[in-house]
């Protein structure tokens, strides 16, 4: 009975010094350890034909979390990728998992384009890597391309200007320049939209700057042009006076037409 007993406490004292042991034990690395890999990517829902846009993609998930390192490759997807280019193409590995991407649309539009990214997430610990592959649209449309040369007469240079871009009193883009004196600075913005309705449209470019030189002939600093969609448009530039002259080109692609011209009814005899 006692040798029963001695045998039972000797059992009982084995497994509890293997217990412990084997809780602390690491488990096999397999698939379920990690999640699945996600690509997410800040992406304008359209763009102008030829503008460049930033955008951000975040690569998570997948045997590199935690401590692991995430790398993709990025190519265009369209009828037409001509002029077309993400930079950078290709991101070498990293931890974060975040990436910045400058994407120039091509040259052709209306289309819809895809950015295909293939991500791929690596394990810290060992070559265990899964990748996977998304796509995401962005529609390339043809824009209203406002145009301002800036034009400084005068014989000192001209610093902080600060030009602004509207369409229908909407505030557009805000660009701030210096202009050197006897020089001219280029302005220019692409106003861009999925649809737009026919009719008239108002453009407005102003131009402030600290020393209020800027001002047009009539005394203001803001030009106005009209447009019409599907009509005639007027396409005038106007001329500030005082230290710097702006010269306003603004130019329409693909959207003013000639109105048709009414057919004169003949008379019945």
């Amino acid at each position: 009975m006692n040798a029963f007993r001695r045998l039972v406490l000797a059992a009982l004292l084995v497994a509890s010094l293997v217990a412990p042991t084997l809780a602390f034990l690491p488990s096999a690395p397999n698939a379920s350890a990690y999640g699945g890999i996600e690509v997410t990517l800040q992406h304008p829902q359209f763009a102008g034909l030829n503008e460049t846009v930033e955008c951000v993609m975040t690569i998570s998930g997948g045997p590199a979390q935690p401590g692991g390192n995430y790398s993709y490759g990025a190519t265009i997807i369209g009828k037409n990728t001509s002029g077309s280019s993400i930079n950078p193409a290709s991101g070498p590995s990293q931890q974060s998992g975040v990436f910045k991407l400058n994407i120039t649309m091509p040259e052709e539009a209306p289309q819809t384009i895809k950015i295909r990214i293939n991500a791929s997430s690596t394990s810290p610990t060992s070559a265990t890597s899964d990748t996977l592959q998304r796509d995401f649209e962005i529609k390339v449309v043809v824009p209203v391309v406002m145009k301002a040369t800036v034009v400084n007469t005068g014989p000192v240079p001209v610093s902080n200007v600060t030009a602004r871009f509207f369409a229908d009193g909407t505030l557009l883009s805000t660009q701030t320049f210096n202009v050197s004196a006897n020089g001219t600075q280029k302005l220019s913005y692409s106003w861009t939209f999925l649809k737009i309705k026919n009719g008239k449209h108002v453009l407005t470019i102003t131009v402030d700057d600290p020393n209020n030189i800027v001002e047009f002939t009539d005394g203001n600093n803001v030009i106005s042009r009209d447009i019409w969609i599907g009509k005639q448009s007027n396409v005038a530039g106007a001329v500030l006076s005082g230290g710097v002259v702006v010269l306003a080109v603004l130019v329409f692609l693909m959207w003013v037409q000639k109105p048709k011209r009414k057919s004169k009814s003949k008379s019945k005899k």
